[in-house]
């Protein structure tokens, strides 16, 4: 019985010696990879790096996801032949080493210092730097990025530059290059030189001959004023060939220098525009006779000729002048050429001959309302038009603002705006009065849009369009309380109406008709409710603030109109059936009323809450229907829903979302159909119905998912199997990832499909359990490979 005890105690001892000398060897001693790669992950799971076969066939060790490598050093950049030496002294901007994994420094350089045309040119491939030329043409600036083995890029550095290339050539040298020479005869012609460049300084002395020269190639416009002196001529060089036509003119000419005898005869006329430079003061007394002058071109000044203008009547020969045009002379109509009344000359309807005064002799818009009869006037004023091209005649008188009239191409109404930079208070066209009936009614428009926001943006960008009442007297104002004022007028179209800057042209549109004694003067946009003016108001001139209150901004007026439109505004009675088609209606809200005058449904920009939709209630009114913004919504009244009962879509299609309304203390119930379109399914494209309650207790967004074939498919489970060759007795591993298990924790599971678990198969196991990846452990006495089926499960 005892050596039984000690060799059974012997075995023991064995086989514990046998267990340490296991687990104090390495695991992998007797392992290989076959066609493969070990991987690294770090504490988070994220994969760091590989080393084997990779995945462009070659063999070694590629490192990803590595960190940011830190941003090199300011480098210096210096001029060189060609372009400029970039030299990195191997440090980083904040004084870091290199990087255990830094891999290159890349050079880039552009023309802009925003590096608008970021270029790479190459790279340091030594973290202690180095020296290179980048060829460039002209200035360049240049920064550095580090790149690490892992390919992720730091910040750029600081950028130095600009910088340029030595020219080849000093200056020195090419200062002097050129000598005569040099030039081939004929050379050097008029296309060649840029205005005013050569002086006398420039040339030697006696540089310049005629051989040397084209004719008339250097004339008045070539050379700078003055700047030939008399020594840097050859005697004779400059003959009539070389001087060109007309470039002679009296700024180069001595005083006196040209008398009669250089004139030949007949060679100034009143053709040649000469005449106009010569004054009394250099007409000698007598020089000038009767028969040298042609009377049908003499331009009469009457500071220049006294007495009287004869007509050709009495004078016998027409255009003779013997006296001067002055106060209380009466010059006859054959006296008169085109274009001979000054424009400070005053006429009356006297002096202008009925029917000589047409259309082409009126400047185009230079005609106003205010001109017009009383029976012209009210008819213009049916419809009165600004379209943006009338800046000046508007009158600002409280505002800094500027308005001016500029031309842009998107403009909505004819090709110019009137752009408004700056406060504009109380703006008026003083030009226009139209003639009020309070029988009619007015429709007041405005097309404006704001292009620049004020100094601090969403503030005082406020709109303000209307008419300004005016008295009998067509100048005093009267605003809404019979004051004399510009402000407190009848702002119809925009009242306080907020402009956003790039929101573009937005049109606002006012009603008005009859008069009241105490007005008000808030927006009208409905026709069948126009607005009332005061009653001591005869005429209309638009008004208009932009940029209220002392905004910096800009805004631009396309469009301003009053225009009379049908009395009585739109009713049933006014539409022919079938006239409303697909056209837009702006700004409309369509009531359903039953015949106890109860709101049935109502469809309009706001049917309660700030949205535009449809809503309809039950005639009790206990229950509703709303459809807005994309979402159907439906509850009880009395219910105090803190999110409605209701249904939606997602935007961008297949899923269908019906939800419950939550009440206080409560939860909200959903069923989510989702096709494999959906932007709720998943990678696979796989449609589901997902069962949710997002209740305070209970499990958290729960959900049970069906897909169309009846397969159960729950989103936080994921299953398998996987076949393990295992190294003899010895725990051996495969790594299970791409999962997409839903959950906030994970549990897994393995089981070995086998025939002989307990023996020769001695186990399988699981560890890291993620909601992406599972490793999964088999050990066996043999290398026979084996399958194992796994699970994970999310909760």
């Amino acid at each position: 019985m005892a050596d039984t005890v000690a060799d059974l105690a012997g075995r023991i001892a064995a086989l514990e010696r046998l267990v340490r000398d296991l687990s104090r060897s390495s695991r992998l001693a007797n392992s290989s990879i076959e066609n493969g790669a070990l991987t690294w992950y770090d504490e988070l799971g994220l994969l760091r790096g590989s080393w084997g076969l990779l995945g462009d066939g070659t063999f070694g060790m590629a490192a990803v996801n590595g960190p940011p490598p830190p941003v090199p050093s300011t480098p210096t950049i210096t001029s060189v032949l060609g372009g400029v030496a970039v030299t990195w002294d191997g440090s980083f901007a904040d004084g870091s080493e290199a990087p255990a994994d830094f891999a290159y420094v890349e050079v880039h350089f552009s023309t802009s210092a925003d590096f608008a045309g970021d270029k790479l040119f190459a790279a340091f491939y030594s973290g202690v730097g180095g020296t290179m030329t980048v060829p460039a043409g002209g200035p360049v600036w240049v920064r550095l990025v580090c790149v690490s083995t892992s390919g992720v890029e730091s910040e750029p550095s600081q950028v130095a530059g600009p910088a340029g290339p030595l020219p080849v050539v000093a200056q020195e040298v090419l200062d002097g290059m050129v000598s005569e020479l040099a030039l081939a005869d004929g050379a050097v012609t008029r296309a060649k030189l840029e205005a005013g460049a050569v002086d006398g300084t420039v040339l030697a002395d006696g540089a310049v001959t005629t051989p040397k020269l084209v004719a008339g190639q250097i004339d008045g416009l070539v050379l700078a004023a003055g700047t030939v002196n008399a020594d840097r001529l050859v005697a004779a060089s400059i003959t009539a060939a070389q001087v060109k036509a007309l470039s002679l003119t009296g700024d180069r000419l001595a005083f006196n220098t040209v008398t009669a005898a250089q004139l030949a005869t007949g060679t100034i006329t009143a053709a040649s525009g000469v005449i106009s430079s010569i004054d009394a003061a250099v007409i000698t007394v007598g020089k000038i006779k009767a028969s040298q002058i042609d009377a049908t071109n003499l331009v009469v000044s009457a500071a220049n000729v006294n007495g009287t203008v004869a007509s050709a009547a009495t004078a016998g020969s027409a255009g003779t002048v013997t006296g001067s045009i002055g106060a209380g002379v009466t010059l006859p109509p054959t006296q008169l050429g085109s274009g001979q009344i000054p424009q400070a000359t005053t006429i009356n309807g006297a002096s202008v001959v009925t029917g000589t005064l047409d259309a082409a002799a009126i400047k185009a818009g230079t005609i106003s309302v205010d001109r017009l009869s009383a029976g012209l006037a009210g008819q213009v004023g049916q419809k009165w038009y600004d379209f943006g091209d009338s800046a000046s005649k508007w009158l600002n008188p409280t505002g800094g603002g500027t308005m001016a009239t500029v031309a842009v191409a998107d403009a909505q109404s004819g090709g110019s705006v009137m752009r408004c930079a700056g406060y504009v208070a109380g703006a008026y066209r003083p030009d226009v009065k139209i003639p009020f009936d309070p029988s009619v009614t007015y429709r007041v428009s405005v097309r404006v849009r704001q292009t620049v926001a004020n100094s601090t943006p969403g503030t005082n960008q406020k709109l303000y369009a209307g008419v300004a009442g005016l008295a009998s007297d067509g100048v005093t104002f009267v605003n809404v309380s019979g004051a004399n004022a510009v402000s407190s007028q009848f702002y119809v179209a925009a009242n306080a109406q907020d402009l956003v800057a790039g929101a573009g042209w937005v049109t606002y549109t006012g009603y008005i008709k009859g008069t009241s004694a105490t007005p008000t003067g808030s927006v009208r946009p409905n026709a069948n409710a126009p607005a009332a003016i005061h009653a001591n108001v005869r005429y209309l001139t638009p008004i208009l603030y932009l940029n209220y209150q002392g905004g910096s901004g800009a805004a631009e007026l396309d469009m301003f109109a009053i225009e009379v439109v049908e009395s009585g505004g739109i009713t049933a009675s006014n539409i022919r059936a079938g006239a409303i088609d697909g056209q837009t209606i702006t700004g409309a809200v369509v009531r359903a009323v039953r015949p106890d005058g109860s709101v049935a449904a109502v469809m309009a920009p706001d049917v309660g809450d700030g949205g535009a939709g449809f809503r309809t209630t039950s005639a009790d009114g206990q229950t509703y229907a709303q459809m807005q913004s994309g979402e159907v919504t439906f509850g009880a009244k009395g219910v105090n829903q803190l999110l409605p009962t209701g249904m939606t879509g997602e935007a961008s299609g297949g899923t269908l979302h019906l939800q419950s309304g939550v009440i206080s203390g409560g939860a909200q119930a959903h069923i989510i159909l989702a096709s494999g379109d959906s932007p709720l399914a998943a990678g696979d494209g796989a449609p589901y119905i997902a069962l949710l309650w997002d209740g305070s207790s209970g499990p958290k967004n729960a959900d049970m998912v069906v897909d169309v074939s009846g397969i159960l498919l729950p989103r936080n489970m994921e299953w398998g199997r996987v076949t393990i060759t295992p190294v003899a007795n010895t725990p051996t591993s495969v790594t299970v990832s791409g999962l997409n298990v839903r959950g906030k924790s994970f549990t897994g599971f393995a089981t070995p499909v086998t025939t002989v678990p307990g023996t020769t198969l001695a186990g399988v196991g699981v560890s890291s359990v993620s909601g992406t990846s599972v490793i999964v452990w088999v050990t066996r006495s043999n290398t026979a490979a084996t399958t194992v089926g796994w699970a994970v499960y999310g909760r």
